[in-house]
């Protein structure tokens, strides 16, 4: 007992020691002094940039006569706690941003997100590696001079912390003025990204964040497979896409995509010629399933995520309605709770039927025209008070107020208790067309389908039935989506990828039009197009398919049947082929194709390449720099042996022919491309055509069709010659290559 009794007191004692050391330790901790960096910035990342635009090389003092260096300053954006990130911090001030590639790991614990850092570049390469333009030290990537990583010790010799990490981050658009403090997250969409020029250099390796989007391996494939860094795609409301690049070395490489629609932020790399988005961890992917119709959003939920960019399906009770001419309600005075409503275009929705709180509400926008309205209008149906409503649209301000507005106004966007969404054949928006319900014999009017916003990547109209005039297409070669320049509503067309259907055949305000998108190689293209198909401007066509946001409107895509003419008919019957299809390459790889790797210049290992990502053969000598090159990609030899009058068509796109960073004019694309034909065993070439330029762009178009008739029992190999001169270098890329002819 005695023992044990001297083993209490003695762990007694011991405890009582280590408290008062403890408090005595604490007590003379000094307080955390914050870094201060001794070197003053003098010039923007952005003035860095633009300084050294297009160059590889070892950076210069700023002024030589007082011995000026270049001095930057930024806030960390990066991480790469992760492992996605390799040996690389971002760092970003109000102008743009840069990465540093240094030759370390785990930067993460001492330059953490929002850490100032500033760094004296002079004596610092500044370059590119592929495309990137940043900071570091002189190396080579596939023989050429190019970026590479510096030492450790050399970034820290020539930088210095200044003050504690500030991770406040503010989102800003990408129009805006930036904030010069706090780091600071771009929204933008893919549509927004530049091509060229000081706009291109300025988005490199920004912190961005894309809204609305999804990935197309949601929900099946893992961000990466193990020590394997691969391409994800991420594909935005529009149908849009943006590579994911994802390495197999980070600490998620091995969890599943999320499946759904939300948010994804990272850094804006940039590779050869294409952007792509570097996931800084999984907490930069904010996507859910919630919001999906068997998921809803609870009005709370639906709170949270307001003016994020987020849509779906919300759940609540219809309370009330905003009082006539009350455009940014700001009190309870400016809404009407009951059924006494003054305006038919809004409805307050709440989680408690008996609400009367504004600020617990949200708005719905109820579409002008729609079955929505005419159904639900606390106006025209006061009975719908306190019912139970369950709606689909955007998270996003409406009448000054969290709302829901983009609804399709169909009984495929909203359900009331008790109320049957579109019961009579109510009208259109516009005229000469009634409202559907999406069957064949009641399709949808282009006036409905037009209202509805859906959430892209989902299943919401998939098989349904539209109907409208042919009255335009949008000009992908202008812009990707519907602008007043890129919406045509003359003949001929300049593209065939597309259609604008309206609810009366003299329409020609594209706000009032939905979109129909004509895949490659279906029979909607070859017999609808109106490049192809002039005659069918104002015809009255009726397609089934999937309803979404197809170049910037909702839209049919994934057409499966149409019927064509004035009050429908049989689906015309597709044209018989010219003959049979003697050869088919391109589409899925360039097997058999010599890329004639020896004739690219010194520094580049080649101009010719199959770009899996992309399923085309490409051609490109530019590859962080201009090269000067002339090299012809041949097929495989090509039997014509009994084939008479043989064609050869496929599709292309002409890209990024830039000088001094400028696009060159689409007339002046001359002497660059070159589509050759020669018999197998000979040495010389004989000109098919040069290749023209309708427009730069990366949506192919069509080749049209070459007569091979004097090679007709021959023999031959098809090639495509790629030039680039000392100013000016692009890209080319050839894919579906087929010849047909009679045997």
């Amino acid at each position: 007992m005695k023992t044990l009794k001297a083993l209490y007191i003695g762990l007694a004692v011991a405890a009582s020691a280590a408290a008062l050391t403890s408090c005595q330790a604490d007590m003379d901790a000094p307080a955390l002094v914050a870094p201060k960096a001794t070197m003053v910035p003098n010039t923007t990342i952005l003035e860095l940039k633009n300084t050294f635009a297009d160059k590889t090389l070892q950076c210069p003092m700023k002024d030589e006569e007082s011995k000026t260096p270049y001095i930057i300053h930024g806030r960390v954006v990066s991480s790469d706690a992760t492992g996605n990130i390799y040996k690389s911090i971002v760092i970003q001030d109000e102008t743009a941003a840069i990465a540093l590639s240094v030759n370390q790991g785990s930067t993460y614990t001492d330059y953490r997100l929002g850490q100032e850092v500033v760094l004296n570049v002079t004596g610092l390469y500044v370059g590119y590696y592929n495309g990137l333009q940043q900071i570091g030290w002189l190396g080579e990537y596939k023989g050429a001079k190019s970026l590479t990583f510096m030492s450790w010790s050399y970034f820290l010799e020539h930088s210095e912390l200044n003050g504690f990490p500030d991770d406040d981050v503010k989102y800003v658009d990408q129009n805006a003025t930036w904030p010069s403090e706090n780091p600071y997250c771009i929204v933008t969409s893919f549509s927004q990204l530049p091509a060229t020029g000081e706009a291109l250099r300025q988005m490199q390796s920004q912190l961005v964040e894309f809204r609305n989007v999804y990935f197309k391996e949601g929900g099946k494939d893992t961000y990466a497979p193990y020590q394997e860094s691969v391409n994800r795609t991420l594909v935005d409301a529009n149908g849009g896409t943006l590579i994911v690049r994802t390495s197999g070395y980070s600490n998620f490489y091995n969890e599943i995509i999320p499946e759904g629609t939300g948010n994804v932020r990272g850094i804006l790399s940039y590779y050869g010629d294409a952007w792509q988005l570097l996931l800084r961890g999984t907490g930069d992917v904010m996507i859910t399933k919630k919001g999906q119709k068997d998921d809803p959003y609870t009005i709370a939920e639906a709170m949270e995520v307001m003016d994020q960019g987020a849509a779906g399906w919300v759940t609540g009770y219809i309370v009330g309605s905003v009082k006539a001419g009350v455009n940014d309600v700001q009190s309870n005075s400016d809404v009407i709770f009951g059924a006494d409503a003054e305006m038919d275009n809004n409805i307050l929705i709440a989680a408690s039927a008996d609400e009367t709180d504004w600020s617990k509400c949200l708005a719905v926008e109820l579409p002008q025209g729609s079955a929505f309205r005419a159904s639900v209008n606390l106006v025209d149906n006061p009975g719908v008070l306190k019912k139970a409503i369950l709606v689909n649209g955007n998270l996003t301000t409406f009448l000054g107020m969290p709302g829901i507005t983009g609804n399709g106004g169909t009984a495929n966007d909203v359900e009331v208790d008790g109320v049957t969404i579109g019961g009579g054949d109510n009208p259109g928006t516009g005229e000469g067309l009634p409202d559907g319900d999406g069957t064949q014999s009641k399709p949808y009017s282009a006036s409905q389908v037009n209202a509805m916003t859906t959430v892209t990547g989902t299943n919401l109209y998939v098989g349904v039935w539209a109907t409208g005039y042919i009255v335009g297409y949008v000009d992908t070669g202008i812009k990707s989506y519907a602008t007043d320049e890129s919406c045509k509503f003359t003949v001929p067309a300049t593209v065939a990828t597309n259609l604008l259907l309206a609810n009366t055949p003299d329409e020609t305000d594209w706000n009032k039009c939905m979109s129909v998108n004509l895949p490659s190689g279906s029979d909607a293209r070859s017999q609808l197009n109106l490049k192809d198909n002039a005659g069918n401007l104002g015809k009255l066509l009726t397609i089934q398919g999937t309803v979404t946001r197809y170049v910037g409107l909702s839209g049919i895509k994934e057409p499966t049947a149409f019927t064509l003419g004035e009050g429908g008919g049989d689906t015309p019957t597709p044209p018989e082929p010219s003959g049979s299809t003697i050869y088919e390459s391109l589409s899925s790889d360039a097997t058999g194709w010599h890329m004639n790797e020896a004739q690219s210049p010194e520094g580049l290992e080649r101009v010719w390449m199959w770009d899996s990502s992309y399923n085309c053969l490409k051609g490109t000598a530019f590859k962080g720099q201009i090269y000067v090159a002339d090299v012809t990609c041949e097929s495989p030899e090509i039997d014509l042996t009994g084939v008479s009058d043989p064609e050869l068509t496929f599709e292309y796109v002409v890209n990024n022919y830039k000088k001094n960073n400028v696009m060159i004019d689409v007339a002046d694309f001359k002497g660059y491309a070159y589509v050759m034909i020669r018999e197998s065993g000979t040495a010389s070439w004989s000109l098919l055509s040069e290749v023209k330029a309708e427009a730069f762009r990366w949506n192919p178009w069509s080749s049209g069709s070459y007569s091979l008739k004097n090679y007709a029992g021959k023999k031959v190999q098809i090639g495509f010659r790629y030039v680039s001169t000392a100013e000016v270098a692009g890209t080319w890329e050839v894919k579906n290559l087929k010849i047909t002819g009679t045997k």
